[in-house]
């Protein structure tokens, strides 16, 4: 299985229940707070949209061999922990395949059910993809072919969490489609688009921003209401990504959070800390509030 964001797994099963690449669509209304390089809006919402660096980050993940130290946190519906998961361990790699090997591991609560299997989905979701029990197949290629292994919920779950703005999901209820694609003229007058700058860990970057207007009386037009992307003014690399979906129907509410940060281990950038928190109630399934930090140090990269 390829490296997908649990977040993306569990959304997109629960909004739906490739590597796609975007054509450029111009943005209007853009405002630019600073353009020292004299770069473009057209230029810069090509590249946005054309974007695979973020998912490069995630593959370097798998690739190199590092540190990691993770824990889960699950709520009950007054937001009192009712169980945790915490980990500590290394990352192996040999270029070919990748497995973990856990040096640490504290479990807090009824977290398992007797047979070993996972109470709370979302628990098991993390534990797949960033603690998987067997060793598992690494590649640092990147194609447009999607992956037969995967069933639709992971191809989905991979064209929103790195096709930032594509509707090439393969599931559509609800018109979840339309909703997902945050740079269509239909979905434009929902959405302030704004480029600035900042300055993060020491690099320059170009700060690019998708919020949901102030005064959408209808929220539920929206899915995604924030998306924030920091760009390394010289690489165009993406360095940090703020992703906020929230959407309510009859038989689904969902409400989540992720934050991304990498940084570039000798020159190679990798996700150095990964934050979700998000809750879903979900009509016949048992509601499910959780948080997870996941921290990457010490990579080995030659």
């Amino acid at each position: 299985m390829k490296f997908i964001f649990p977040l993306f797994f569990v959304c997109s099963s629960l909004l739906f229940s490739q590597d796609t690449l975007l054509p450029v669509i111009f943005l209007k209304d853009v405002d630019i707070l600073e353009n020292k390089n004299e770069l473009s809006v057209d230029d810069f919402m090509n590249y946005v949209q054309k974007d695979t660096t973020f998912y490069k980050g995630f593959k370097h993940l798998r690739y190199y061999k590092h540190k990691y130290e993770s824990n889960l946190k699950i709520f009950n519906k007054k937001n009192s922990p009712i169980g945790s998961i915490y980990k500590k361990g290394v990352h192996y790699s040999n270029k070919e395949y990748a497995w973990i090997k856990n040096d640490s591991v504290r479990l807090f609560g009824k977290l398992f059910k007797r047979n070993g299997k996972h109470r709370f989905y979302t628990a098991k979701a993390f534990d797949d993809v960033f603690f998987p029990n067997d060793s598992i197949k690494i590649s640092l290629n990147i194609t447009k072919r999607k992956d037969r292994s995967d069933n639709q919920n992971l191809n989905d779950a991979k064209t929103v969490g790195f096709s930032v703005g594509s509707d090439k999901t393969e599931q559509n209820k609800g018109g979840v489609r339309k909703k997902l694609a945050i740079f269509s003229q239909k979905m434009q007058p929902y959405y302030d688009y704004l480029i600035s700058d900042t300055i993060y860990k020491g690099v320059e970057c170009y700060v690019f921003m998708v919020i949901m207007k102030e005064d959408i009386k209808n929220e539920n037009k929206v899915i995604i209401k924030k998306l924030v992307s920091f760009f390394d003014k010289k690489k165009f690399t993406v360095l940090y990504r703020h992703y906020k979906f929230d959407y309510k129907n009859l038989i689904l509410d969902v409400d989540m959070d992720v934050k991304v940060y990498l940084n570039y281990v000798n020159d190679v950038h990798v996700p150095t800390e990964i934050y979700y928190k998000g809750n879903w109630n979900v009509m016949f399934f048992k509601p499910e509030r959780s948080e997870f930090i996941l921290k990457n140090t010490d990579f080995v990269i030659e």
